[in-house]
């Protein structure tokens, strides 16, 4: 695990119903210094109590910020500097009668944790996006595919993440494993999961051992796990077991985001070398540019990151993300745009009231399209074998791009797409 030392640490009272969980907890509880007898025993009712020791953040959200975060509340609005609140939790399968959250909570992070402590069950561990071919009735292209969940909360603090204030646990992956396998009945043509878009599964194992669990229950039933995070703490999967069909993809940004942007996150040359440590390995590794945000110099920054990444590592797939789901008004208040790109932040800032609460703000398609090109331009000349797949874009960029994308619309291999499992792409390539 990482060596932090949170806020505060609380256990819900349901865990110590379940030995295994415990036992889990008890791991992670000594790898963080802590004594079980100084956690204290909380249900729904010490809601306000937990809320207090996550430094009042609460106190802070407005309307105006959610809306224009497109309903999150970010962690470069407070910079908060100290690790975030543990909650020790476990679902609640059963569960049917449920509290309403109070309508009082604005921020997305006090909501979810509401309930959490309620009890969640398969509405929470799985995100819910259906396959998709080719244009989504929301005007962007996705393959589409389902993630999965144990976590919320992240030991990271990127100033565009909602995930940096409360990390609750859940430690019963034994039960959730059943839980998995069903789906994998009920969704035979869901081939690759990705685990974990709430958080970063890498900087809390091997204590955690969900990752080992999972990754047996998956080779088991033939189904691969996309292992999603930009950690280094990497050395402990060397000698993870039952790790046949289990992959990874690190997110990887130019290096002044990384710097100043992507706070108490590993670097750029640490990322690079857990992904050739991983790839040494044996695991498949990916790459994600994610979110590609347009530093003063990212042109050439850009090129400098794959040059580095090619260098050490040969990753299946390359997936671009240019920055959306925020308004123009809270790319001002995250940002220092003085060490932006000063022609893009202009063209923003004039589409700002057409693009204001649309999926793809703050940045017009012209933007998004030029920025891509760079990319596209300059991995094909390092590794012109290497496809390259743009994630959740609107459908206006791949016009712009034509035939610059390695692949169409409609027959995608992406990091995390339902059926891009390893080896997919010389199928796919095949057939366009």
């Amino acid at each position: 695990m990482y060596q932090i030392k949170p806020r505060a640490v609380f256990a819900h009272k349901r865990v110590f119903e379940n030995p295994r969980a415990v036992a889990r907890m008890e791991r992670m509880l000594d790898a963080l210094g802590i004594s079980p007898a100084d956690v204290p025993r909380v249900d729904l009712s010490d809601f306000d109590d937990i809320m207090k020791a996550c430094e009042g953040f609460e106190d802070v959200v407005s309307e105006e910020i959610v809306k224009a975060s497109h309903g999150r509340f970010r962690s470069g609005h407070l910079r908060v500097a100290s690790a975030p609140v543990f909650v020790f939790n476990t679902f609640a399968w059963d569960h049917t009668e449920r509290a309403p959250v109070p309508a009082n909570l604005l921020s997305p992070q006090a909501r979810i944790l509401y309930r959490l402590l309620d009890g969640v069950g398969e509405d929470f561990a799985f995100s819910q996006r259906e396959k998709h071919l080719g244009e989504t009735n929301s005007g962007h292209v996705c393959q589409g595919g389902w993630g999965i969940h144990t976590l919320r909360g992240c030991l990271h603090k990127c100033d565009y993440c909602s995930q940096s204030y409360i990390n609750t646990v859940l430690l019963d992956i034994e039960d959730y494993c059943d839980h998995l396998v069903a789906m994998f009945k009920r969704r035979p043509e869901q081939l690759l999961y990705r685990y974990d878009l709430f958080s970063d599964i890498l900087g809390l194992e091997p204590e955690y051992g969900a990752s080992e669990v999972l990754a047996k229950c998956f080779k088991d039933h033939g189904k691969y796990l996309l292992l999603y995070t930009r950690s280094d703490n990497v050395k402990w999967l060397a000698d993870m077991p039952h790790r046949e069909n289990t992959l990874l993809n690190w997110t990887l940004s130019m290096d002044t985001q990384c710097r100043t942007i992507e706070r108490d996150s590993p670097g750029l040359a640490e990322r690079i070398e857990a992904m050739r440590f991983c790839q040494e390995h044996g695991y498949p590794v990916r790459a994600g540019f994610s979110p590609i945000i347009p530093v003063k110099n990212w042109r050439q920054e850009t090129t400098e990151m794959l040059e580095q990444l090619f260098a050490k590592v040969q990753p299946e797939v390359l997936r671009g993300w240019v920055l959306a789901m925020m308004d123009c008004m809270e790319f001002e208040l995250l940002f220092d745009t003085a060490n932006m790109d000063q022609d893009i932040m202009r063209r923003m800032r004039e589409a700002a009231p057409e693009l204001n609460g649309k999926h793809h703000a703050p940045f017009p398609i012209d933007v998004r399209a030029e920025i891509y090109e760079h990319y596209l331009a300059e991995s094909k000349r390092l590794s012109p074998n290497t496809p390259f797949a743009i994630c959740t874009e609107n459908a206006g960029v791949w016009d712009l791009l034509g035939d610059k994308i390695p692949m169409v619309r409609d027959n995608m291999f992406c990091c995390c797409g339902a059926v891009s499992i390893p080896g997919a792409w010389e199928r796919i390539k095949a057939g366009r």
